[in-house]
């Protein structure tokens, strides 16, 4: 029988119904055919795909049943283990359950931690030549592609943070959230979003190919050194492709690196020449290395890095970067950013209805060229006059704990 938790009910497999609310699906984001996890469930067809999947469990909202199906858009296609299966009729556009940006940036940091030595892992390996399954990845990239889902920019946001020792191994878990991030602003179905985080995730394979004193340089890399790692793209292919990894998930490895006007490495490919995830990926790898901590230099602020990087001819698929700056941000959190008011404040949360209206945090009086009280403000918020009138550089003002204004 069906067994309460809160206001929900936990329903074995066989007892569900038309007109259930489907809270949530039993077993791993990768094992259920849907994009989304809620949703009202109203055509036989999504009853027949859940059932046949091979999850025991659902929970239901008995408060959003209805008694009669109601008509809904198309839905995403299902799965069938790693192959999508002909689409569904119903639409997965009900959002899952969600976090406050305190709570998912709590559940970040321990998602991060665990990430780091499992990414760890995974490099060793292939620096030993072992052979490298991609499968072993899915539960990692189930967590982040979640954490995404409850609260967007948070896990992005702390990956941001990483130290130069951390780099290669959190690099490839920012770069898999932003890919999943950035294939579900272009409402990908479920096997593409599926193969864009793991792709990210194990963009950079083939650094575990390359030389130690290379790899960990402390400072800029010379032009003999620049061109042995511009071998890393096909080593790391290669390791996917012995591993058995999906074709697409090689791609990325491989053309990661590309650029729109065909001056990348390593094939000089151009335009649709390059796949769509492999566009995606050269813009998500670019932001996470640029907004990140380095050795030979601090870190880009990440409303900065959107700019420059939206300035850059010829380097990403524009339509591709637009759905990138929808999926992150304008300013993304952690910007710093000039107020109409004067005063300096640091992005705290995006904003829920528009882009350009996050919630900040006021800390320093233009005016009086000073630090004030911080006052956190909506401003989206009803009645707000105040507004972001640009970005403004931290290390021009020489701000060194700018994070602790918005991490919790």
């Amino acid at each position: 029988m069906a067994q309460k938790a809160d206001s929900r009910v936990r329903v074995p497999i066989g007892e569900l119904r038309l007109g259930m609310y489907v809270h949530k699906l039993g077993g791993s984001w990768f094992k259920h055919p849907f994009l989304r996890g809620s949703f009202l469930l109203t055509d036989p067809a999504d009853l027949a795909a859940i059932k046949d999947c091979g999850i025991d469990e659902v929970w239901v909202d008995p408060a959003r049943q209805q008694p009669e199906p109601h008509k809904v858009a198309p839905a995403a296609p299902a799965l069938s283990g790693a192959a999508a299966t002909p689409a569904t009729s119903a639409a997965i556009k009900s959002s899952s359950p969600t976090a406050s940006m305190a709570q998912e940036v709590a559940r970040a940091k321990r998602i991060c931690l665990a990430a780091k030595g499992q990414v760890t892992d995974m490099f060793q390996a292939a620096r030993l030549g072992k052979a490298i399954d991609p499968r072993t990845t899915l539960p990692l990239v189930d967590e982040i592609a979640d954490s995404v889902q409850r609260q967007p920019v948070a896990l992005l946001s702390v990956a941001r943070l990483k130290t130069h020792d951390d780099y290669t191994y959190l690099h490839s878990v920012a770069v898999c959230a932003l890919m999943v991030a950035l294939a579900r602003q272009l409402e990908m179905d479920e096997a593409q979003t599926r193969r864009a985080g793991i792709g990210g995730l194990m963009h950079d394979l083939g650094k575990a190919a390359m030389p130690l004193d290379v790899l960990n340089k402390p400072g800029k890399l010379t032009e003999a050194e620049f061109s042995i790692m511009r071998d890393h793209p096909a080593a790391g292919a290669e390791m996917l492709r012995a591993g058995g990894a999906d074709l697409d998930v090689q791609d990325i490895a491989l053309h990661h690196h590309e650029k729109i006007d065909g001056s990348g490495y390593p094939g000089r490919l151009a335009g649709e020449q390059i796949s769509v995830l492999a566009r995606m990926a050269a813009i998500c790898d670019v932001y996470d290395a640029v907004t990140s901590q380095r050795a030979y230099k601090q870190p880009w602020d990440p409303a900065g890095a959107m700019h420059q990087m939206a300035k850059w001819e010829g380097h990403f698929d524009r339509r591709l970067f637009n759905a990138f700056v929808k999926s992150v941000g304008i300013y993304p959190v952690g910007s710093l950013v000039r107020l109409a008011s004067q005063r300096l404040a640091v992005v705290v949360e995006a904003g829920s209805e528009s882009l350009l209206k996050p919630t900040v945090k006021a800390f320093f009086s233009l005016r009086a060229n000073e630090p004030v009280a911080p006052q956190t403000i909506d401003l989206s918020a009803p009645g707000c006059r105040d507004g972001i009138t640009g970005p403004e550089d931290a290390q021009k003002w020489g701000f060194k704990s700018l994070d602790d204004l918005w991490m919790p």
